[in-house]
């Protein structure tokens, strides 16, 4: 298995809705977002097929096999992330934001002369390339997909010399994601709009560093309002057959990631809520920081 999928976005851009519909093809696997953080209580934690994970038949398959090869696993702390030890030189090397080029090539030259990091940075992805084979063989697909969306972990996914890498870049208006950040974190719009858009301007920066043919654009609002012709695009952009439309609520899958994966509806719903609970002030503040930004996204 060689070939992956990866969603980059910043958060509440509505990847968990894509990787849902995009779990239903049979050529796609995917846990959701491989780097599985923000779990919280782990003997608490349900899997998206309604189980406890600990009780999951599907993660129990996928930790003997991983024993099986010998590869240290923990549903506790998959240790897929990509980091070294909190506070640590290392830490900072490895999940600091994507620069520029001459920044990124001082982190390079310091990674290489730092063997800790290296040797942590070369196991934490060996381990991502063996469960991403695993999941695949044990969902009988042959594109895996990871759903984490942060720049700076596609940056050294990148580095995966058996995987070819293709990036589902996903845009939603930033004034949806800012109103939704804002709610969850419980701040203001300065701090909501400059975390959109600092993770955009570090996808872009990542996303230089590509060929052209492997991403595709998708923004939130085509996938809600035209799902089928949206995943149809992608699914022509892998090279897949269509795939027949279904509720993907029907399909039973193993999904990490918010809470919106533990939902019972099937119906795709536009969600514009920014549109009603953000003020003039906010909207003021948005346009401020983020707008030059949002319009280039075609948003006005």
């Amino acid at each position: 298995m060689n070939d992956i999928l990866y969603i980059l976005s910043p958060s509440y851009s509505g990847s968990t809705l894509l990787t849902f519909l995009l779990g239903t093809h049979p050529a796609i696997g995917t846990i959701g977002e491989l780097k599985a953080t923000s779990m919280g209580d782990i003997d608490q934690y349900l899997c998206s097929c309604g189980q406890n994970i600990r009780q999951c038949g599907f993660w129990t398959r996928i930790a003997e096999e991983l024993d099986r090869r010998h590869v240290p696993f923990d549903l506790a702390d998959f240790g897929t992330d990509i980091r070294g030890e909190a506070g640590s030189f290392g830490d900072r090397l490895l999940r600091a934001g994507i620069r520029g080029p001459f920044a990124e090539s001082l982190r390079g030259l310091a990674l290489a002369v730092a063997p800790g990091p290296r040797r942590a940075l070369r196991q934490i992805l060996e381990k991502n390339r063996v469960l991403a084979e695993v999941v695949c063989e044990a969902q009988d697909a042959r594109i895996f997909l990871d759903g984490s969306k942060d720049p700076i972990r596609l940056k050294w996914l990148l580095t995966i010399p058996q995987w070819n890498i293709r990036v589902l870049y996903l845009i939603r208006d930033g004034r949806g994601v800012s109103n939704s950040y804002m709610r969850h974190y419980n701040c203001g719009m300065d701090k909501a709009a400059v975390e959109w858009r600092r993770t955009h301007l570090e996808c872009e920066r990542i996303l230089r560093t590509r060929p052209s043919g492997s991403v595709l654009k998708v923004h939130y609002e085509d996938l809600c309002r035209a799902p089928g012709d949206t995943l149809d695009r992608i699914f022509r952009f892998l090279d897949l057959e269509s795939a027949p439309a279904c509720d993907f609520r029907s399909v039973q899958q193993h999904i990490l990631g918010n809470a919106m994966r533990l939902g019972s509806t099937a119906e795709i719903t536009l969600d514009e809520k920014w549109r009603t609970m953000l003020t003039e002030e906010d909207l003021r503040r948005f346009d401020a920081i983020a707008g030059g930004l949002n319009h280039r996204y075609g948003y006005r």
